[in-house]
């Protein structure tokens, strides 16, 4: 695939908090309605262990284009027929990647799981993603290279995420205008430190000179 044919899941522009956390919460439930247990740790009579098999296998977004898992998050998305050229590709990526997800934490959004514990780790040796990675991660556009970048980001990170975020990262990472800004702001994140602002020294309350 080539980036002048990549998915772009909507108009350009930026999505208000409202629709941000409801596709957040959409991207959440879709993925626990294929877990074993529900959050409640009870089993989940509608999990579909074979589908996540299928999504975490999937070497390429082309390989999931015929999954029921996949059009389920497209319609639940709200992505109609006349876009799906546009929509399904980035909605198959984000189902892939997110099989690979075992535990949804909220505490753990992707780039400060990725990145240094400590804002005085300068050289990153606590990063779960190298600053190479992360080079390749952000310079990627190619669908089948970001499903690639973001299915490593998964396994780097350790088993639990939180799910939400990383589905609207995926979702917005092909929109010319949010894809920056959520590429920036993954940056920042990652060399952040766990709320630590860049500048600041290691006390988060320290205004930056």
């Amino acid at each position: 695939m080539t980036e002048a044919s990549g998915p772009a899941p909507s108009e350009v522009r930026d999505v208000p908090p409202a629709e941000r956390d409801q596709r957040r919460r959409i991207v959440r439930h879709w993925w626990q309605s294929l877990q074993p247990l529900r959050a409640d740790g009870t089993p989940n009579p509608s999990a579909d262990r074979g589908a996540l098999a299928r999504l975490r296998r999937a070497a390429t977004p082309l390989d999931i284009l015929d999954e029921e898992a996949v059009f389920d998050l497209h319609r639940r998305l709200r992505f109609g027929r006349g876009k799906s050229d546009r929509t399904l590709v980035t909605v198959a990526i984000t189902a892939s990647v997110l099989a690979r997800v075992r535990e949804h934490d909220p505490q753990r959004k992707p780039a400060r799981a990725a990145g240094r514990e400590r804002f005085a780790d300068a050289e990153l040796e606590t990063a779960a993603l190298s600053p190479g990675r992360l080079r390749r991660l952000l310079a990627a556009r190619d669908p089948d290279e970001v499903h690639r970048q973001m299915r490593r980001l998964v396994d780097l990170c350790g088993p639990a995420l939180d799910v939400g975020a990383l589905g609207v990262l995926i979702l917005d990472w092909f929109d010319d205008d949010r894809g920056r800004k959520a590429r920036t702001r993954f940056a920042y994140d990652y060399y952040a430190a766990s709320g630590s602002l860049p500048g600041a020294g290691d006390n988060p309350g320290t205004p930056a000179s």
